[in-house]
This record gives C-alpha cells, sequence and structure tokens, in this order.
C-alpha cells in the first residue's frame, strides 16, 4: 500500500506563536497594585490622543444581539500608532452574560486579544470582567479629574458592583479622596463595598438611601445596570457633575433626557451616539453630534460650564491600554 500521510514538519512548517494568558485574579491584582501607574498612563494616553489624533484607528464597536436570549456579543478592534514609542493592536471580544445559564456572577464573559505589532499573532489574552470594570471605572475618575473646576468633596457613588468598587478605590489611590456617599438596591454589593475599601482605602463610607445622598451629594458616580433612568432634572438638577458608565446598551438606562439640555454633554467617543442613554438623546432630538463633546477635546481646557453630564460606554482604545499596559508589566523589562 502507499503511504498517504503528509510529514507534519516538512509539509506544515507551523512555527509556535508565543501566547499568555491573563486570569481575572492576574488582571484585578496588576491594575490594584500599579493603580497610579496605570492612571497616569492613561492620562498621558488622551494628551497623546488629543494632539496626534490621525495615529488612532478605531473602527465602530460591532454589537450582535442573540434572537430571543439577553445579552449581547461585541467585538470591539483598534490599533495605536506611536504612543510612548510603541504601536498597539488590540480587539475585545465580550459577550454581556444576562443569562448566566452557565458562568454565575459575571455580566461581561469572554477574552481581549493583544496582538503582536509586526507579525500580526496574539501575543496575550486576557480574561475581560475586572479589566473591563477597571477601565470603566478608570475613564470616568479621568472624566471626573480633567471636567470639574472645582469640588467640595460630597461624592456619590450609585451602584457598588465592581464598577463602584474600582471607582471609590481609583479615587482613593490617585486622587486621594477619602469619604463618599454609596447607595445600591442590593444589601450584599453596599456590605462587599464597605468590606473592601473600608478603613484602608476609604475613611468614611456613607451607606444611605438614593433620595438622601442625592440631596447632599454635588457629584455622582452612576455604576448601576438600571433598565430605567435613575437621575432626572427633579432629584439631580442640582448636580454639578455626572458620570454615567452603566447603559452601554439600549436595554439600559441611567439618565433622563430631561438633563440633556441643562448640561455640557461629554463622552469618550461620538461614536457613543448609537448605544444607550445617548443614543435615546439622540434619536428624541435632545442631542446632536456636535453638541457632544469629546473628552480628550477638551483635556487642558478650563470647561465653561457649572454642569457636566459625562456619559461613556467604552471604547477599544481603553481596553487596548489596559492590555499594553499589563503586558509591559509583566513581559518587558
Amino acid at each position: 500500500m502507499f503511504d498517504t500521510s503528509l510529514d507534519y514538519e516538512e509539509v506544515l512548517r507551523l512555527g509556535h506563536e508565543p501566547c499568555v494568558h491573563f486570569s481575572e485574579r492576574q488582571v484585578h491584582e496588576l491594575l490594584a497594585e500599579n493603580c497610579v501607574k496605570f492612571m497616569d498612563l492613561l492620562e498621558r494616553f488622551y494628551l497623546h490622543w488629543k494632539n496626534h489624533e490621525d495615529t488612532i484607528t478605531l473602527p465602530l464597536k460591532s454589537v450582535f444581539n442573540g434572537n430571543g436570549t439577553k445579552g449581547d456579543l461585541r467585538v470591539m478592534p483598534c490599533i495605536i500608532d506611536n504612543f510612548e514609542n510603541d504601536t498597539i493592536k488590540c480587539v475585545k471580544v465580550i459577550g454581556t452574560n444576562e443569562e448566566e445559564s452557565v458562568v454565575k456572577d459575571k455580566i461581561c464573559v469572554g477574552k481581549a486579544l493583544l496582538v503582536h505589532p509586526l507579525d500580526n499573532f496574539v501575543q496575550a489574552t486576557f480574561d475581560v470582567c475586572s479589566l473591563s470594570s477597571f477601565r470603566t471605572a478608570a475613564i470616568s475618575v479621568l472624566a471626573y479629574k480633567h471636567l470639574i473646576s472645582e469640588s467640595n468633596g460630597k461624592i456619590g457613588i450609585i451602584g457598588a458592583g465592581r464598577i463602584g468598587i474600582y471607582t471609590a478605590y481609583i479615587l482613593s489611590r490617585w486622587m486621594g479622596i477619602r469619604h463618599v456617599s454609596v447607595t445600591d438596591v442590593k444589601p450584599d454589593h453596599l456590605e462587599r463595598f464597605k468590606k473592601t475599601l473600608g478603613h484602608k482605602w476609604l475613611d468614611n463610607i456613607d451607606v444611605k438611601p438614593l433620595d438622601p445622598l442625592l440631596q447632599e451629594a454635588s457629584e455622582v458616580f452612576l455604576c448601576t445596570t438600571s433598565s430605567e433612568p435613575i437621575l432626572h432634572m427633579d432629584n439631580a438638577g442640582h448636580l454639578g457633575f455626572i458620570s454615567s458608565v452603566g447603559a452601554d446598551a439600549d436595554n439600559l438606562s441611567e439618565v433622563d433626557h430631561s438633563l440633556a439640555s441643562d448640561y455640557l454633554l461629554v463622552s469618550d467617543s461620538k461614536q457613543n451616539v448609537h448605544f444607550g442613554d445617548l443614543k435615546r438623546f439622540f434619536e428624541l432630538g435632545y442631542l446632536t453630534s456636535e453638541k457632544l463633546i469629546e473628552l480628550k477635546d477638551i483635556f487642558g481646557k478650563k470647561v465653561n460650564s457649572q454642569k457636566i453630564l459625562f456619559i461613556s460606554t467604552g471604547i477599544a482604545v481603553q481596553d487596548a491600554i489596559v492590555c499594553h499596559f499589563l503586558f509591559k508589566e509583566t513581559h518587558v523589562r
């Protein structure tokens, strides 16, 4: 009989593609330990983006909804050229795990892929739940630092889950803020918030119902999975700064359109008019693309507004900066 096999080495000539994986625990520990260093990097990136916009390739993220199932699948690619002498290629494939049929208690599932800048193989993969939660909190705090002209220190956090905890942690580590008020509809979230941040990172945590928190706060961070608006002109019109990061899909909402006309509207990208509350503002005629200001465009400028509404639904460059940071911290010396 003839030998019909093909020689693996001779025919396929397959070379090894080196790839490392970062688990949820590794991502969390590296970002928490190096919080200040990462936030400084993120800040430098936004200044770079402001001055070198043509070096960023940022396609609109693709969102695919399931037929008859909750949640969606998102694909988020980008390329960052020549940022601090590095080219960064990254794509995140992320699902919103609303069904929780297999994986429990993780709203974000999937992987982020850091691609080699020359050979285009995947050189690192990352679990996305901690990564997405931390970078969402990070952009929220970055916006707070660069958009608010003066604070009286009365900060409220609505939503005490992963993003709420990371938000308070970054406020403490990076900005030295040691006192927040917090509310959540889930008592276990509040207990975890206090246990994680109390004493070591925050000197004082005031747990309050929503209405008293809003009455006393001057700046509020929304970090929820609410399907109905939480803030509107009647209960939040006095706030000087609002950051909303939870309404990143069409079935979620944190901010009512009544606030749109009275606040300076800022987002991390004009692309975000395609998602969540910004999409509703746009469709109802309360927002135009020209009215929405991108965060990078007002870095270093005096904001001539006493009332600012920052809405983020997440963009791929933030994921790319996180992945790049984690890889360099552990594999480049």
